[in-house]
Parts: C-alpha cells; sequence; structure tokens
C-alpha cells in the first residue's frame, strides 16, 4: 500500500506542475471573450487537472473507507476475518483505480510527444523559432518482461486404468474417480520482444511438482509376485494416499503479444524438458489408539528419469491459463514378474490443465 500511496502523490504532483508549465504550450494568446458560451477546449492543462482530481477522489474515498473501517474495528463490530478481507478490498480497488489513471498518463504522454515534435515556439512579433526533430521519434515498445511466476493446476494420468479389478500387478485404479491430483511449479521467466514486432520469445527456468492421488489404493514396491511396483487396495479407510514426483523443469515459448507495453492478451505455445529430482510418497490414516498417522517415504519410486512435452497458454497481463501434455511415461520400466509380458506395464501419460500468476 506504500507503494501505491507514493505512487498516487507522485502522480499528482506532475500532473499539478505540468498543468501550469503546458498550458502556455496548448492555449494561443488570450482573445477577447465571446459572447455566447462555447464548450471548453480538452488542453493538456485541463487534462493534468483532471488527473489530479481523479488522484484526490480515489484517495479520498480510501482514507474515508478506512475511516470507516477502523471505526467498526474499535466498536467491535466487525471480525478481524472480515476486517482483513475488507481492507485487502480497499487497497485493490485503489490499486486498480490508480493503475488506470497511469494507463491515461502514459496516452497522453504519447500524444503530447508527438505534439512536440512539430511545436512551433512564438517568441515576439518579429522572432520566430521553429523545432523540428531531423527524424521522426519511435514509439517506445516494452522490450523485457521478467518475473517469478506461480503455477497451480490439476492433472490426470490420461489412459489409465480408473476402478479396474485386473488382477495384473500393473493395472488398477491409477487414476480412480474423485482424484485431487495436481501440479505445482515455481519459475523464473524472462521474455524478450523480437526488434518492435509482436513476438516475444519467453524463456524460464524451475521446479514442477506433479503429484498422484491413488484414492483408496496404495503404491507398493517389490511385492511378493516378483513386480517392482503395483497398485492394491487398502484394508483400511485412507485420508491420504499419493506420489508427488519433482523435477526441474526448463519452458521455453513463442509468445504473441501486440501490445506496446506487453500488458494486453497474449497467446503462447512451446515446450518445456526437465529432470527428476525426486519423490515422497504420502500415506494418511486414523489408527485405533494411535489417532492420526502420516507416513512420508521418499525415493525415486520407479519414476521417470525425464520430463518432456508441449504446453500452450492465453493470458492477460500477468495471469494465464493453459494446458501441458507429457510425452514420458509417469514411470519407468520394472523388473516384471515371469507371468507377465512388458505389455502389462502402465501404458499413460500426464496431462496437466492450470493457471498461472507473475508475482513480481
Amino acid at each position: 500500500m506504500v507503494n501505491t500511496t507514493i505512487k498516487a502523490f507522485t502522480l499528482s504532483a506532475i500532473f499539478a506542475l505540468s498543468g501550469t508549465k503546458l498550458w502556455a504550450q496548448d492555449a494561443p494568446p488570450a482573445m477577447p471573450p465571446v459572447p455566447t458560451e462555447a464548450p471548453t477546449a480538452d488542453t493538456n492543462g485541463t487534462r493534468a487537472a483532471r488527473m489530479s482530481a481523479e488522484i484526490a477522489a480515489a484517495i479520498s474515498e480510501y482514507s474515508k473507507d478506512m475511516a470507516a473501517l477502523e471505526k467498526q474495528i474499535r466498536d467491535k463490530d466487525i471480525t478481524k476475518e472480515d476486517a482483513d478481507r475488507r481492507r485487502k478490498e480497499l487497497s485493490k480497488r485503489l490499486e486498480d483505480r490508480l493503475e488506470a489513471i497511469e494507463e491515461m498518463a502514459e496516452a497522453w504522454a504519447d500524444n503530447l510527444e508527438e505534439s512536440i515534435e512539430n511545436l512551433e515556439l512564438n517568441l515576439g512579433e518579429n522572432l520566430k523559432l521553429n523545432v523540428e526533430p531531423t527524424k521522426p521519434k519511435k514509439k517506445k515498445f516494452k522490450k523485457e518482461i521478467n518475473g517469478l511466476t506461480l503455477l497451480l493446476g490439476t492433472n490426470q494420468l490420461l489412459g489409465a486404468p480408473i476402478g479396474s479389478n485386473s488382477t495384473d500387478v500393473y493395472s488398477g485404479s491409477w487414476s480412480p474417480d474423485g482424484a485431487m491430483s495436481s501440479t505445482f511449479g515455481l519459475y523464473f521467466s524472462d521474455q524478450r520482444r523480437l526488434g518492435r514486432s509482436p513476438l516475444w520469445v519467453r524463456s524460464a527456468w524451475g521446479f514442477t511438482s506433479y503429484t498422484y492421488d491413488f484414492g483408496q489404493n496404495l503404491l507398493q514396491f517389490d511385492p511378493p509376485t516378483g513386480g517392482a511396483y503395483e497398485l492394491v487396495p487398502s484394508n483400511i479407510e485412507l485420508r491420504q494416499s499419493n506420489l508427488s514426483m519433482t523435477y526441474f523443469e526448463l519452458p521455453l515459448a513463442l509468445v504473441i503479444n501486440p501490445s506496446r507495453r506487453g500488458k494486453g492478451l497474449s497467446l503462447s505455445a512451446g515446450g518445456f524438458a526437465g529432470i527428476r529430482l525426486g519423490g515422497t510418497r504420502q500415506i494418511v490414516y486414523r489408527s485405533e489408539g494411535m489417532g492420526r498417522v502420516t507416513e512420508n517415504t521418499n525415493g525415486n519410486f520407479y519414476g521417470s528419469l525425464f520430463s518432456y512435452g508441449l504446453q500452450a497458454e492465453l493470458g492477460y497481463r500477468r495471469y494465464s491459463v493453459g494446458a501441458r501434455q507429457n510425452f514420458n511415461k509417469p514411470f519407468n520400466e520394472a523388473i516384471l514378474p515371469a507371468n507377465l509380458s512388458s505389455d502389462s506395464q502402465p501404458n499413460f501419460y500426464n496431462a496437466s490443465v492450470y493457471a498461472t500468476v507473475r508475482l513480481f
């Protein structure tokens, strides 16, 4: 909120100063008053005054709302949770209003810059100075966008058996109904514009965790049958049974964003590749006499050494929604029991839908 307030006062000061300085450039010498009323011209001075008034109104409204909220807190007419939520709503509304005014100021500055290029200054009856640029100035384009990006989504093991009753050790409810499998990622991204075109190249590096929910099944390793891993039904009620595999990944994408500041709608498509860091199997259940029991086991769990695939996103400003398809199997081939062929191994692939936000 401190940054937002500083921005507000800075913009207000700029508009106040520019209003007095630019009035002489926009308006001709004073003319005799016209008998009939005429609409006032929208000059740089009036624009600056209007934007300053909008900033003052936004801050005044925010101050009044915050004062009313503080009174509610003192009078204990509102809970702490509701007060925190209301305070965030007020701050967000002020930030949005100031951001809109800032965009208006940027557009005004662009128009003013074009006007100054052809400005003719009259310094007296016999002295005249023409200011003409040697060449037209180019509009400024934002060249780079970078920051920390958070990815949250859900995934599905496409092609996996759902509720299978097969006796093969590599079958089972790999993707049971109602499962809450998830995809989580954290990336440092760098997006650069190609010249003055609407095309950008975005590269990133970070970490992705794929969590697979097995419902009321247990992921078991080295069973007596000789297989290396399998899903078996649990004989107790499970609160949680999942496996999380974490990868270090390098996404690369081509982005289309025609916005001059890079803040408009964008469409991107590309691929990603990564290497396995490790995994964690978690089982949670309630045991009589022990209460809630959580079992965490770390290991590689025959997980695929590499991850790779394609992804596409539709974004607006710092937010986006997207989908990705892994082309690597989530599990490597394991030691097969004598009664099973290689075709009996889990043959499915991970697909995710997700949303992202650039944190800064």
